[in-house]
């Protein structure tokens, strides 16, 4: 009957249009599919749901009836015969605001019509010819051949015939590529110019006019070996290169974003990271640390510490803390932890996920929502009383043995303020009815206010003099009690959250539609984890170990995005380009055999930084000259193939401490806050007034970095976006820069120290040997003929012009010393 009725059905529907015929029923329906169901579902549906758009939206195939019949996250899309069971015409239908399709623009009356007769006739499809399975870019199996997944290679060395160039590994990996592409090698950089490249790179400083002299003197034949050795082992090697991890860890002393309160603790995180980058700490543990310290075994409270304030880099993310419901914040929190981390150490575009399957890297939902677990299970925010209310504010805890104590009692002040200062006001007004003999009213007022009241001042029988003297004594008791304390050691750190608990798929990322609940785990495209979260826990001590896991987790791949990063810092391109992006959107390696070189020998090291960089920098391939070569430009113009050393502008921090070395008024040691003098308020608005300073002699990486108000320098070199991420920096050449270096009062007071510090540490008199001196500070190098001519012509006349004596040779010398500051030599590193 139910065959019958179907059949009835077709021959009434196809007369809507179609023509029918004495024909088979089956034929009936096909023509039908094909005339009118297949151009509706390729106009409509298979932008998202083909074979061939390469896109499978909720899983859906429509482009066979296999696809319709397998459905995607939901089930099967049709029920043949049954329209109002049948999920794809709930979702034309738009009956569900959250499951609409097309998601565009609704299909029009008709062509639901049309698909409501189709499904209602049993749904004839003859896509029934076999199809190559399509493999979405988000199956974790089928990602496991791209290249950054794969297993690492240990490459032999290439064989070149008649090489005499080559130093090390690197250099061989290097050439062979140059040869295949008919390039050669750039002749190699003079000793001044590697000198001062080396301290650029490994301190972010130039060296000293000594330094560079006691570098030439050393002509033995390891002496570029003996000066990578003392500037790795410098304090300042920490500093610099501290800064390259704080660009991936967004590291600010604000919060930014909605309310830009202030992360007056930030500075601790950014002193640790400086240390462990001093003390080489191994890249496995770094990262250990930073995700799950809190959680680490300790023989000390100065360790426990340590590896708490390690745990700052998952609180640094700014967060809206106004407008939002705690679940939306605890989601969104997760969601910017897990793009940080899946960009700084995967170069995996994670975030992706949230709302869909990755559209390009094997990243399912179900494994972003595995990952999410962890981090909804880690607490990072805490109540506070803050400007007058409770607020949504970064962690803190209390350091030291006693840290505890002390930091519950400072937030107890905050919260008991208005109540300690009312009843100091109390305790004064049982002073002054005590002053004015007003016996029964100091002790009517005694029976409502008794703590605020010496028990002696209410004893009649004791002399006047005594009873306000306890009261007085009372008062300061009082008084004390309502003044703000300091402000403990503290720092910003994450903790377990009081109850793990496994995360829901979000339907399109939206944090109050949960649908099928994932174990917390991770990534399945490097396979089958060993590793089992217990229920207690949130998974982040499994996350810190999985990350480096060479051969159980993503060790592979985080070895590769590490060393590619060390390698993009000293050579000045990655050997990936797209450093934060090792998927399919991101580029492939220029020089895939040297990347997998460089990552063993990472892991081979024991994930030692200062390991692969000394390797890196005593190569040939780093030690090459800039100079340009018009056969070479011609067959590799972006220099891909490394046959010469790219130049480069020097950061902002570079600039500026470089500037601040040669006046001689840097101070190199270690800092901790610059930002104690601000209010809770990070900027100036409100009742705060004080706004960030820039004018601390420390190095540049110390200076605050306060979301939406960074210092103009660092905002006009291109400095990290501290909102976000950031493993490459953008490199700009516009006019503002050239401006700001002409009109920045700092650059002018470097510029006037520099001169005076010229004009009197040096028992030079006359202006030649002063020229070249200045040279040699400025810019590690001599003057030529012409240069000389034209600074000493300068000051000849510039000095003619005035007749202030001292001062006008002193401003001379001043514009002088500006303008090499301004100069292209003084910014490009060559």
């Amino acid at each position: 009957m139910l065959y019958f009725a179907k059949t009835m059905l077709v021959a009434c529907c196809l007369c809507c249009g179609v023509t029918v015929v004495a024909q088979d029923p089956s034929t009936l329906g096909i023509e039908f599919f094909e005339k009118r169901v297949r151009p509706l579902l390729v106009r409509h549906c298979y932008s998202c749901h083909s074979r061939q758009s390469g896109k499978s939206e909720g899983n859906l195939l429509l482009d066979s009836q296999d696809g319709w019949q397998r459905g995607g996250d939901r089930g099967p899309a049709i029920v043949p015969g049954e329209p109002d069971d049948s999920l794809l015409l709930h979702a034309i239908r738009y009956a569900d605001p959250n499951f609409q399709m097309p998601p565009q623009k609704a299909l029009s009356k008709d062509d639901i019509a049309l698909l409501e007769r189709w499904v209602s006739i049993g749904a004839p499809d003859p896509r029934t010819e076999s199809a190559a399975p399509f493999i979405k870019p988000s199956d974790p199996v089928a990602g496991r051949q791209h290249w950054a997944i794969r297993p690492l290679t240990r490459f032999q060395l290439p064989i070149l015939e008649n090489d005499q160039w080559s130093r090390t590994a690197i250099d061989s990996f290097v050439l062979a590529t140059l040869n295949a592409n008919d390039l050669s090698p750039s002749s190699d950089a003079d000793l001044r110019t590697l000198c001062r490249r080396l301290y650029f790179q490994l301190h972010g400083l130039p060296p000293s006019p000594q330094q560079m002299q006691e570098f030439l003197s050393d002509t033995g034949p390891d002496s570029i070996n003996r000066l990578v050795d003392k500037l790795l082992d410098s304090p300042a090697f920490g500093q610099r290169w501290g800064r390259h991890w704080l660009d991936l860890a967004r590291y600010a002393d604000s919060n930014g974003l909605d309310e830009n309160f202030l992360f007056r603790e930030a500075w601790r995180y950014r002193n640790w990271v400086i240390d462990a980058v001093n003390e080489d700490k191994r890249l496995d543990r770094f990262l250990l640390e930073q995700i799950a310290g809190d959680l680490l075994p300790f023989a000390s409270i100065e360790q426990r510490d340590q590896q708490r304030i390690a745990t700052g880099f998952l609180v640094m993310g700014p967060k809206v803390l106004l407008g939002n419901s705690p679940d939306e914040r605890i989601m969104d929190v997760a969601d910017e932890q897990m793009d940080t981390i899946g960009k700084t150490v995967l170069g995996q575009t994670l975030g992706c996920a949230r709302c869909h399957d990755h559209k390009f890297d094997p990243v399912p939902t179900t494994d972003y929502y595995a990952l999410a677990g962890i981090f909804t299970s880690t607490r990072v925010m805490e109540t506070r009383f803050m400007l007058g209310q409770q607020r949504n504010m970064e962690q803190l805890i209390g350091l030291g043995a006693d840290g505890d104590r002390t930091d519950d009692e400072y937030e107890l002040f905050w919260r008991e303020r208005d109540k300690r200062t009312e009843r100091l006001k109390q305790g004064q007004q049982a002073l002054e009815l005590l002053q004015k003999d007003d016996t029964t009213g100091l002790a009517d007022f005694a029976k409502t206010h008794a703590e605020v009241v010496a028990a002696p001042a209410t004893q009649d029988d004791l002399p006047k003099e005594e009873r306000i003297q306890a009261q007085q004594q009372r008062i300061a008791e009082l008084e004390a009690a309502a003044t703000p304390p300091t402000i403990p050691p503290r720092a910003m750190i994450s903790a377990e959250s009081d109850k793990p608990a496994n995360e829901h798929i979000r339907l399109a990322g939206q944090f109050d539609q949960q649908r099928d609940e994932v174990n917390r785990g991770f990534l399945q495209v490097f396979g089958e984890s060993t590793e089992r979260i217990p229920d207690n826990q949130s998974g982040r001590l499994q996350l810190g170990g999985w990350l480096t896991d060479v051969e159980n987790g993503a060790g592979r791949l985080a070895a590769r995005v590490l060393s590619n990063r060390i390698w993009h810092h000293l050579i000045g391109r990655g050997i990936v380009r797209t450093v934060d992006n090792f998927g399919r959107s991101g580029e492939p390696p220029t020089h895939p055999e040297l990347l997998d070189h460089l990552a063993q020998t990472l892991i081979d090291s024991g994930w030692s930084t200062k390991s692969l960089i000394r390797e890196i920098v005593l190569s040939r391939t780093f030690a090459m000259s800039s100079r340009h070569d018009d056969n070479s430009h011609a067959v590799d113009p972006d220099n891909r193939w490394l046959w010469r050393a790219h130049r480069r502008r020097l950061d902002p921090e570079s600039f500026r401490d470089a500037m601040l070395s040669v006046a001689g008024i840097l101070e190199l040691e270690q800092v901790d806050s610059t930002v104690s003098y601000l209010g809770d308020q990070a900027t100036a608005v409100g009742q705060n007034e004080n706004r960030r300073r820039t004018d601390f002699k420390c190095r540049t990486v110390y200076l605050p970095v306060i979301r939406n108000d960074l210092p103009e320098l660092l905002n006009v070199f291109d400095f990290a976006d501290p909102h976000a991420t950031t493993g490459m920096r953008p490199q700009t050449m516009v006019a503002t820069q050239g401006l700001f270096v002409l009109n920045d009062e700092s650059v002018m007071q470097a510029a006037e120290e520099t001169a005076r510090r010229l004009l009197t540490s040096t028992d030079k008199k006359d202006n030649p040997p002063l020229v070249t001196e200045l040279f040699e500070r400025v810019f590690n190098a001599t003057p030529d003929e012409q240069e000389l001519a034209d600074v000493l012509a300068f000051l000849d006349a510039s000095v003619s012009l005035s007749s202030d004596g001292r001062e006008s040779q002193v401003q001379a010398w001043t514009m002088v010393c500006h303008a090499l500051f301004a100069s292209s030599r003084f910014h490009i590193l060559e």
